[in-house]
């Protein structure tokens, strides 16, 4: 399983449109369908850092960045000069506990031994 977190702190008078972009980039994400990808986005309590939480049993990157709602998104993020620039950490998954974790229910995490 591949997870990845991406974090950055826009300006206040961009976070209206970085939700909106985030929306159509969701949408078509979602209409792709790519089986076994996840991707979540949270905005932290400062109401202008965002999260994304990318999981995949392969690499999504030539889907997401292929879709032309992405390309904007990025672009404008790039363009409005956020506080905080994009920073992208690759993780593993150590435990979990419901079905948030990506896996099917009844299915166990990955293990590393």
């Amino acid at each position: 399983m591949i997870i990845t977190r991406h974090r950055y702190t826009v300006k206040p008078e961009y976070v209206a449109q970085n939700r909106q972009n985030l929306g159509e980039f969701i949408a078509a994400l979602t209409a792709a369908s790519v089986p076994g990808l996840s991707y979540r986005v949270f905005l932290e309590e400062d109401g202008q850092t965002f999260l994304h939480l990318v999981t995949s049993q392969d690499d999504p990157s030539a889907v997401i960045t292929g879709l032309p709602s992405f390309k904007k998104f990025q672009s404008e993020l790039l363009a409005s000069e956020p506080l905080q620039k994009p920073d992208q950490v690759g993780m593993s998954l150590v435990a979990a506990s419901g079905e948030s974790h990506g896996q099917a229910p009844g299915q166990s995490p990955p293990s590393a031994f």
